[in-house]
């Protein structure tokens, strides 16, 4: 019975289920964008005084926008709902602005790791590009990123 108990606690202790109860609060909050690399960037780059990007993830959703912090001006948002798993994660997009993009309805995975209050997310972002002839948007390319994000106290 002890050995039934301690594998079944075992198997408990193990499973993603559980993992990605215990990861989400470090997930969970808002977060600012530090650095970045794009498609053949060598070195990171960092975000420059005038632009801000933050995102907020909640239990199910996801929502980021860009800004200029002197003005206001609002550059960019978009959000949706997201998953993960203990190497992956993916994000749904249900809405994007500006408008035009084709990133509505579109999935993308990332491969993340979390050290402390650092959130750092890899992998491939789709280049859509309109069909003048169906008014679809069609993938067109990818461009491999890297970002690096910073919790907000």
């Amino acid at each position: 019975m002890k050995i039934l108990t301690l594998l079944l606690a075992l198997l408990f202790l193990d499973t993603p289920i559980l993992m990605h109860e215990k990861e989400k609060p470090l997930l969970e909050g808002s977060w600012e964008l530090k650095k970045y690399k794009y498609g053949n960037d060598e070195e990171f780059s960092e975000v420059p005084a005038f632009m801000s990007y933050v995102k907020n993830i909640t239990p199910n959703h996801f929502s980021w926008c860009s800004y200029n912090p002197e003005d206001g001006r609002v550059i960019g948002v978009g959000g949706g709902t997201y998953e993960y798993n203990k190497t992956n994660y993916i994000e749904k997009s249900d809405f994007w602005f500006p408008a035009g993009s084709g990133i509505v309805g579109t999935e993308t995975s990332f491969e993340y790791s979390l050290k402390g209050k650092q959130w750092t997310i890899k992998g491939f972002i789709k280049n859509l590009n309109l069909n003048p002839s169906t008014g679809e948007f069609e993938k067109i390319d990818s461009t491999y990123m890297v970002e690096i994000w910073q919790k907000l106290d």
